[in-house]
């Protein structure tokens, strides 16, 4: 009988790992906030009270930034010809630009953006103007528009990683992108 105990560490699944804060280690939940490290250009998860700690642009001398929680769909926009159907921009604050990101199978693939279309967009949604730098993005998909938490883009890009399939995603992969933009809160409407 002792031996199966042992042996039974081996058959059933071990409890799923506790997330922690990555900045503090406190325990956190499946659904927690996260901060961005500037100068490493990565998501950090946290917790409650860390995420509270960097809600200022000059907190941690401006290395670390909570990711915004606001959601807002646009009433219309002007973007540039979309190659794909999906595609998010952030202002950048080191490259004071604005950055484009088409999420893929491989990951979320980078595009430069000019100036003058961002400022052809700019023309189209003044909303865009509060745009927050490096944690809220545009996330244009066929005609729709929304500023959201960044870290929604990189689950979206998650989402369309895990369930892509061939050379145009499959049908697996936009149901998941179409789940994904009908579950964006849409409160308010600029």
């Amino acid at each position: 009988m002792e031996s199966l105990l042992r042996l039974r560490r081996f058959v059933e699944p071990p409890p799923p790992k506790q997330e922690k804060c990555e900045l503090c280690g406190a325990p956190i939940e499946a659904a927690h906030g996260h901060i961005v490290d500037l100068e490493r250009r990565r998501l950090l998860c946290s917790c409650r009270p860390c995420y509270l700690l960097f809600t200022e642009r000059g907190a941690a001398q401006g290395k670390l930034r909570s990711v915004s929680e606001r959601y807002l769909k646009l009433a219309r926009i002007e973007a540039p010809e979309i190659p794909v159907g999906i595609v998010f921009f952030i202002r950048d604050s080191s490259a004071n630009g604005v950055k484009g990101f088409y999420p893929s199978p491989a990951g979320a693939t980078e595009s430069s953006l000019s100036n003058e279309a961002w400022e052809e967009m700019l023309k189209s949604a003044p909303e865009l103007a509060t745009l927050e730098p490096d944690v809220e993005a545009l996330l244009v998909s066929r005609n729709q528009a929304w500023i959201v938490p960044v870290d929604a883009c990189y689950e979206l890009t998650g989402r369309i990683k895990r369930s892509w399939r061939g050379f145009d995603g499959g049908r697996d992969a936009w149901r998941e992108i179409d789940a994904f933009l009908a579950e964006l809160p849409h409160a308010r409407c600029a």
